[in-house]
């Protein structure tokens, strides 16, 4: 068995440093995806680590009256620990779906968004509540929307030699949420993936629309949700086919999952918004 090479900075500076100056190297905090792909006795590390963990900067929360922000290292259990309302929904109910106690206990936002294998479980959702990323790097920083963590192809992409430090998601309240999870239980796969859609919905009207298929890759139509703006609960069938058939068509293009799956679900995703 190789001996890794591992890195426990002090400060944020010198974890950022310590990137820079060695490529390859990769980054841990609580560890659970390494972990938890592994199946041996014995578990394989990589040749060199730099671990997070213990940086206080990047376990800070605060709340203002527009968005809650939190540092990259929170714990996933650290967060269902926060005071009841202060998670905006349905961050809660999803936080609690995800692995078990032990892996709570350990996993952090900051990781669950960074896995470069597949898009994990909090990644659709708050990407669909435009909730933004600060970036560092040792020279740079930077706040980005948390889709950009998706590259052109749709693939999972964090720029080399960075951290995300913070993620700061918005304070607003959607009435209108579905989501569905694809696949076995336990730590995604090729064959797992995850439909969110959330809807503000107001006077009958769609005020605020955004949905994302994601799993090895990520789906989304911006355009189109702009398209549904406005759109009224009754809208006739035809036309909500119309926008069914061109939501089809683009997913078929990119063929990167069951596109039956995705249909029907789909169809039951706007079965449920659209009444008639």
């Amino acid at each position: 068995m190789r001996s890794s090479e591992i890195h426990v900075p002090k400060t944020l500076q010198e974890a950022l440093s310590i990137l820079e100056g060695n490529s390859g190297i990769q980054v841990l905090a609580g560890g659970s995806e390494l972990v938890g792909g592994q199946y041996e006795r014995l578990i394989s590390f990589p040749e060199g680590i730099v671990s997070i963990a213990k940086l206080r900067e990047l376990r800070k929360t605060q709340r203002t009256e527009q968005f809650l922000e939190v540092g990259a290292c929170t714990t996933l259990t650290g967060l269902l620990s926060l005071p009841k309302g202060t998670l905006p929904s349905p961050l809660r109910e999803v936080i609690g779906t995800i692995g078990n106690l032990g892996v709570r206990n350990i996993g952090t936002i900051g990781g669950n968004l960074c896995s470069m294998q597949h898009f994990m479980d909090l990644w659709p959702f708050l990407a669909c509540m435009d909730a933004q990323i600060e970036i560092k790097s040792s020279t740079l920083a930077r706040w980005a929307s948390v889709y950009h963590l998706a590259d052109e192809s749709g693939s999972p992409f964090l720029p080399p030699k960075t951290l995300i430090t913070r993620v700061r998601i918005p304070l607003v309240f959607y009435n209108f949420v579905f989501y569905k999870k694809i696949g076995p239980l336990g730590l995604p796969g090729d064959s797992s993936a995850l439909f969110v859609c959330l809807a503000s919905i107001k006077h009958g009207k769609v005020d605020a629309f955004r949905l994302i298929f994601s799993g090895a890759k990520a789906f989304r139509i911006k355009d189109l949700e702009m398209m549904l703006l406005g759109r009224k609960l009754d809208t006739p069938i035809k036309e909500v086919q119309g926008i069914l058939q061109i939501y089809r068509q683009a997913f078929a293009r990119h063929a990167w999952y069951d596109g039956r799956v995705f249909n029907n679900t789909l169809e039951e995703c706007f079965g449920r918004m659209f009444s008639s």
